[in-house]
């Protein structure tokens, strides 16, 4: 999961859209959700969710919807920052 992770802050958006979309995917195993919290996943998915790119940010909201199914989860990710971001998103005409 580091490695993946790491990838999340690339400044090349294409890497980010991967990156995060691996972790999706992952993040469907339920020791998976907790590890990347752990690992320190959510601030980097949380920042991505402001990204231009609308793929980028599919990924990362994907992702952290899949990690929040974790009630202790749902409850870092709203501590972490996570939710001004996600209701931007929600109000977003795209």
């Amino acid at each position: 999961l580091p490695p993946l992770i790491r990838l999340l802050q690339s400044p090349v958006e294409r890497i980010q859209e991967h990156a995060a979309g691996a972790l999706r995917n992952l993040s469907v195993n339920n020791d998976n959700k907790v590890k990347m919290v752990i690992e320190g996943a959510l601030p980097h998915l949380i920042a991505l969710l402001r990204s231009r790119d609308k793929r980028v940010q599919v990924q990362a909201c994907q992702t952290l919807q899949n990690i929040a199914v974790n009630d202790e989860n749902e409850v870092a990710v709203v501590r972490e920052g996570g939710l001004p971001p996600l209701v931007a998103l929600l109000s977003s005409p795209d």
